[in-house]
């Protein structure tokens, strides 16, 4: 659960007055994002991802789930985590739609959860979906919603994201990165180092939960005046940078 609430309250408020919609663009290529991706992500579902989010919603088996800030074990129904770990369905279709228009091929995911957004990843024109989930118990039933899926693209790990990061990133070369583990501004920081460095093809990086607290909104705004970065865009769910667009730095506040 979001560790800042009343932040990320005060927060949306703020965007929703500076978000802007297609009519304000002048740029061709963010233009595209908005009506291509963002206007089509609030109808486009893929329907057998979808009753693996309701069925998931629905289980109420109890499980223990360590949670890895302070190291204890709590007992948690899916249930639960599905109704507060998981994006909801707008979220994956945006996901998946960016993927496709970028044409993307390998794909990383930090945070597996229960693997509805991996699913929704690897329904696309990815040809690999690598995605690492530090919980063991987590990413059992992740991995057994993807073989029930067919899901033969997606290679999932189980272990400590931040030990993982710099090897996988060097063994798979992504060219599409979405970060949604650890919700610390000096991780992401570090993690989006990493990735300039150690992954050359990059065409995006997603950010997940940029407005889950004064932290993490730190690093966002950090990263949106980075250099390295020639586009930026805040759909406060999550923060969209693009490497290198060809263009003059920009920043858009895009309504999602």
């Amino acid at each position: 659960m979001n560790d800042s609430p009343l932040f990320t309250f005060f927060s949306y408020l703020k965007y929703s007055t500076k978000a802007v919609g297609a009519h304000s663009l002048h740029s061709p290529f963010v233009f595209k994002v908005f009506n291509k991706i963002i206007k089509k992500s609030q109808h486009f579902r893929i329907a057998d991802i979808e009753k693996v989010r309701k069925k998931l919603r629905n289980n109420h088996e109890i499980i223990d789930v360590i949670d890895f800030k302070n190291r204890i074990s709590r007992k948690k129904t899916i249930s639960s985590i599905a109704k507060t770990s998981l994006s909801k369905s707008k979220f994956s279709a945006f996901l998946h739609l960016l993927v496709n228009e970028l044409a993307a091929r390998t794909v990383l995911e930090t945070g597996t959860s229960l693997g509805v957004n991996s699913l929704y990843l690897a329904w696309t024109s990815a040809t690999r979906v690598i995605t690492i989930e530090a919980s063991p118990i987590l990413c059992q039933l992740a991995k057994n919603e993807f073989e029930k899926s067919s899901q033969q693209k997606i290679l999932i790990e189980s272990g400590d994201v931040n030990e993982r990061f710099s090897s996988t990133l060097i063994r798979h070369q992504p060219d599409f990165i979405f970060l949604d583990a650890d919700h610390r501004g000096s991780t992401i920081r570090n993690q989006v180092d990493q990735i300039l460095e150690l992954s050359k093809p990059v065409k995006c990086i997603v950010i997940h939960d940029i407005y889950w607290s004064q932290d993490m909104n730190q690093a966002w705004k950090e990263l949106v005046r980075d250099q390295r970065f020639t586009l930026s865009i805040d759909i406060f769910q999550a923060g969209i940078l693009f490497p290198s667009k060809g263009m003059e730095k920009q920043h858009f506040t895009l309504r999602f």
